[in-house]
């Protein structure tokens, strides 16, 4: 028997969000993934080859200390700069590349959701990747600069911000909204439900991480060894090892982003019953239904 597809605006608990959220990657894998590097991978491309580099420049003092009886540090121009002009293109590289996995997901999942569970392709993520990305981008600069702040007032105002903000730019995305009236939603939808959120969000955080780690020290491994015996240059082989552990990371971040979602949905039933409407609405219309035997939440 196929399996039933994820009905999105529903009620959760703690447990169905983490369920669902496996259910969707299991059901729509291959054309996330397709999304995920046809979309995404330029800014994952260019962000590796400035942390290679990067990383080639910083850890390759090792290599020169190492062969300092030949290759003596004589000047203060052989100390790497942590601040580099590589340092900085990493940085925006990495913001940019982050902002498109956001913006891809939540492209994937607003098809989705007004498609009645149809798969999306990459031409369809793309339509609506195009037309939020750059707002999603401008956007979290005020988003990431509060949580950033948050942080030298203790523990909690992080932790606050962080569960308050972290459906943001699916707000944005799945309801068009403007800066504003998504910020303001966010503090609305989350009302009395704050903790189950946190919950959430740190479980799929250490979900997330420790799938990134440990695929990724898997390959980072290999990559690393053959790179060393290869080369004998601890900078390469650095460079090469942390640039395949960030892509991994970065895919292993769909886990993350869709069982925020997928919270969102939760809340978002709770404030305004939309799933219900719409299954009211679809009552009868069988071509539309695709949602067959799932049982309803109140």
């Amino acid at each position: 028997m196929a399996e039933s597809k994820v009905e999105l605006r529903k009620l959760r608990d703690f447990g169905e969000n983490f369920n669902d959220t496996f259910s969707f990657i299991r059901q729509n894998g291959k054309p996330l993934v397709k999304a995920f590097f046809s979309i995404c991978g330029i800014f994952l491309l260019i962000h590796a080859i400035f942390n290679g580099i990067y990383q080639s420049r910083n850890f390759g003092f090792l290599d020169r200390i190492r062969n300092i009886g030949a290759n003596p540090v004589t000047t203060d121009t052989d100390v790497p700069s942590v601040f580099s002009i590589e340092y900085f293109m990493l940085l925006i590289f990495g913001m940019l590349a982050y902002t498109a996995i956001l913006t891809m997901t939540g492209s994937y999942i607003k098809h989705y959701d007004e498609n009645n569970g149809e798969q999306a392709n990459v031409d369809q993520v793309w339509q609506i990747f195009k037309r939020y990305y750059l707002r999603i981008f401008l956007y979290m600069i005020p988003v990431n600069i509060l949580v950033f702040v948050s942080i030298f007032f203790c523990c909690f105002p992080v932790f606050y911000f962080f569960t308050v903000l972290a459906p943001f730019p699916i707000v944005v995305i799945l309801e068009d909204l403007s800066f504003g009236d998504a910020f303001s939603r966010c503090f609305i939808i989350i009302k009395n439900n704050f903790w189950i959120s946190l919950a959430i969000y740190l479980v799929a955080g250490m979900i997330y991480y420790a799938s990134s780690t440990l695929v990724g020290f898997i390959v980072g491994l290999v990559v690393g060894l053959a790179s060393y015996f290869t080369t004998k240059d601890i900078g390469t082989t650095v460079g090469l090892v942390t640039s395949i552990l960030n892509i991994f990371s970065s895919l292993f971040l769909l886990i993350l982003i869709i069982s925020i979602a997928l919270n969102y949905f939760n809340l978002v039933e709770q404030f305004d019953g939309t799933g219900i409407m719409r299954r009211i609405d679809n009552l009868g219309n069988t071509e539309n239904n695709n949602f067959d035997n799932i049982e309803e939440q109140y």
